[in-house]
C-alpha cells in the first residue's frame, strides 16, 4: 500500500479526496490534516508517497511554505500542491519540492496523477 496524506481544511474536500484515494487499493489513506503542522507530524510517522496539500490552511503555515519542511519529514514523498487559486501555479512554476499542481476544480485527475507520480517512484 502506498500512504497518502491529506492536508485539507475544509471537511467536504478532506472526504472527496479520501474516497477518491479509495478507489485505487493500492492507496490508502493514512492521515488527514487541518493544517501544515498537524501534517507534518503525520508525515514523520507515516512517511507518505503522496501528499495531497492545499495552500491556505488553519495554521501558522501555508501549505506552500511547508513544502520544504515536508520534504525533510518525508523526502521520497511527492507533493500535489491542490487549490482552488489558479493564480499560484505562476508562483510555484520554479519550486522543485512540489511535484505537481492541481485546480480542485480537476478532481477527476487527482487520482490519475498520483498513480502516475509513484509509478515514477518505483522506476527510481
Amino acid at each position: 500500500m502506498k500512504p497518502v496524506v491529506i492536508v485539507e481544511d475544509d471537511p467536504d474536500i478532506q472526504s472527496l479526496i479520501a474516497t477518491i484515494f479509495s478507489m485505487d487499493p493500492r492507496f490508502e489513506v493514512t492521515g488527514l490534516a487541518e493544517s501544515a503542522e498537524d501534517a507534518l507530524e503525520i508525515a514523520r510517522a507515516t512517511k507518505p508517497e503522496i501528499i495531497v496539500l492545499d495552500d491556505r490552511l488553519g495554521g501558522a503555515l501555508t501549505g506552500v511554505d511547508a513544502v520544504p519542511h515536508f520534504k525533510e519529514a518525508a523526502p521520497q514523498a511527492k507533493i500535489i500542491l491542490f487549490t482552488a487559486h489558479a493564480d499560484l501555479q505562476a508562483r510555484v512554476v520554479d519550486q522543485p519540492d512540489i511535484d505537481a499542481f492541481l485546480l480542485k476544480t480537476d478532481t477527476g485527475e487527482l487520482l490519475p496523477l498520483a498513480q502516475q507520480l509513484t509509478n515514477m517512484l518505483s522506476l527510481l
